[in-house]
């Protein structure tokens, strides 16, 4: 491992157990076991390291929800391997889950692009997925780009713990309803 791999993996740990403003370039330097003199060399400051951690954090979720979506032959398949791993690994990056949940001057300021990006990618695999069901004709959508907006959107909501807590069915039949209704609709048939 490199020594910025970690910085990065001990400012993660840290981060994610003590929160932005209660860790120091220090305590970083500590568990890393390098100097603060190495960490400056690298960043110019706490927040800078904190990005990078949810840089890390954001690409770690993007490259699963991709390998998930690409072992799917369905649309279907592949809308429920997004949305199922997303939200099994979401919490798991809490650095990124903070940062997500919160909107508080403590994060935002440092990952306002970040986040910005992770959106940009996740709409792009989707908007992927939305063609290819137009392509084998398991769909018809007239516009994936806003399609794809529209349900990345909508799916904000499961990356808050309450939006699923207390519901009393398990993340799968979740996930296998929430996609029953975004693929078929709430209308009769």
């Amino acid at each position: 491992m490199t020594r910025k791999e970690d910085i990065l993996q001990a400012a993660q740990q840290l981060f994610s157990r003590f929160g932005l403003k209660k860790v120091t370039i220090s305590d970083i330097a500590s568990e890393a076991h390098v100097s603060k003199g190495t960490i400056y060399k690298l960043y110019r400051n706490k927040g800078e390291v904190f990005d990078d951690v949810v840089k890390t954090e954001a690409d770690m979720l993007l490259q699963a929800i991709q390998e998930a979506v690409d072992g799917e032959d369905t649309v279907l398949g592949k809308f429920k391997a997004h949305l199922l791993t997303k939200m099994e690994k979401f919490r798991d990056l809490i650095n990124f889950y903070q940062v997500t949940q919160e909107t508080s001057q403590d994060y935002w300021p440092f990952v306002a692009e970040t986040r910005e990006w992770f959106l940009a990618q996740e709409r792009k695999i989707v908007e992927d997925v939305l063609r290819q069901g137009n392509e084998s004709g398991e769909l018809d959508v007239k516009d994936p780009a806003l399609v794809s907006h529209m349900m990345v959107v909508s799916l904000k909501a499961q990356e808050y713990s309450w939006a699923t807590k207390g519901m009393g069915v398990s993340l799968e039949d979740y996930v296998e309803m929430m996609m029953d209704v975004m693929i078929n609709g709430i209308r009769k048939r």
